[in-house]
């Protein structure tokens, strides 16, 4: 293939087309008329010899060979922006679209605070803010940041470690359970409601063989939804300890720990590994990450530990 045929233009058109899957969405972010943002989309189709984007009924989608592009399309155009942008790089100036997501309780309690500063600092970041979700990968390009991500760490991803917390039981104050010992066999009994915007919390072995030895009546989307199901019931949601650092208000409600041993789950911000020497990303995760550190740790909760004081607590420890 000769190089210097290729229309190395097209590469943000396609981006944002892939990004969006739309023409018109794509034509908003390039900054140009939708008639244009056609005509590049026939040039993309006749270059690829694909079609790009397809009609099924009344939506539109990614066809499969764009789809299998859109990672590859992201690392390219990210990394080739990031030797322009970086040498000019004046965070008052600077002019970059972020897509974050985060579970309901993080985005509706403490983001906006931090969005409101990040402005403040950097007038020409925007962002799109959406709640977590299972079929959300960060790695194929779809986010640019997701922050209370739990279970494996993918490749692709770059990552860093919030805090660390265990999985408890949260029963209504009268709940048959709530002030009394009680073994796995006599929580059997029970229906659990678990909060299903944890992303990847099923990939977790210890929990998955919990849950797979109960009954979940209901998968909820957030937390107050969760304490709102089970408020009256003798259900059980299944929580991470340091709910009390999210949701102000817990009177009716009794914290138990687990019958069962299950490891500390890992809470963390990640993001495709292709925005990690791109100063404007690395200078906006790191003020959302110090400013939710900040959150935490001004939390007076023994219920949990940041990754930083478990290695402390480690290293204190004395060996036997």
């Amino acid at each position: 293939m000769n190089l210097s045929r290729l229309n190395l233009n097209l590469l943000p058109g396609l981006k944002a087309l892939l990004d969006t899957q739309s023409v018109s969405k794509a034509a908003q972010i390039m900054c140009v008329t939708q008639s244009a943002m056609s005509r590049t989309l026939a040039q993309l189709r006749e270059a690829l010899n694909d079609p790009v984007l397809v009609r099924k009924g009344n939506r539109i989608f990614l066809s499969e060979k764009a789809m299998s592009l859109h990672e590859d399309v992201n690392r390219v155009v990210t990394e080739a922006s990031s030797i322009f942008e970086n040498q000019q790089f004046y965070i008052s100036t600077t002019q970059r679209h972020f897509r974050i997501a985060s579970g309901h309780t993080v985005l509706e309690r403490i983001l906006p605070e931090v969005l409101q500063k990040i402005w403040a600092l950097a007038p020409g970041l925007t962002f799109e803010l959406q709640a977590i979700n299972p079929a959300v990968d960060v790695a194929t390009g779809k986010l640019d940041l997701s922050i209370g991500y739990m279970g494996a760490r993918e490749e692709g991803l770059s990552c860093f470690s919030l805090m660390k917390d265990r999985m408890c039981l949260i029963l209504c104050e009268n709940h048959p359970l709530a002030h009394e010992s009680f073994s796995e066999e006599a929580l059997r009994s029970f229906s659990f409601v678990v909060q299903r915007d944890n992303i990847n919390l099923h990939q977790q072995s210890e929990i998955n063989r919990f849950l797979s030895s109960v009954q979940v009546k209901t998968w909820s989307p957030s937390l107050s939804v969760s304490l709102a199901l089970i408020k009256g019931t003798d259900c059980v949601f299944m929580a991470p300890a340091s709910l009390p650092m999210f949701m102000e208000e817990l009177s009716g409600f009794v914290i138990r720990e687990c019958p069962k041993n299950i490891p500390k789950v890992s809470f963390d911000i990640v993001w495709p590994e292709y925005w990690e020497m791109n100063r404007a990303h690395r200078w906006m995760r790191e003020f959302i990450s110090n400013a939710l550190l900040e959150h935490i740790q001004s939390k007076d909760l023994d219920m949990f530990v940041t990754e930083s004081e478990e290695s402390q607590e480690e290293k204190s420890t004395p060996l036997s």
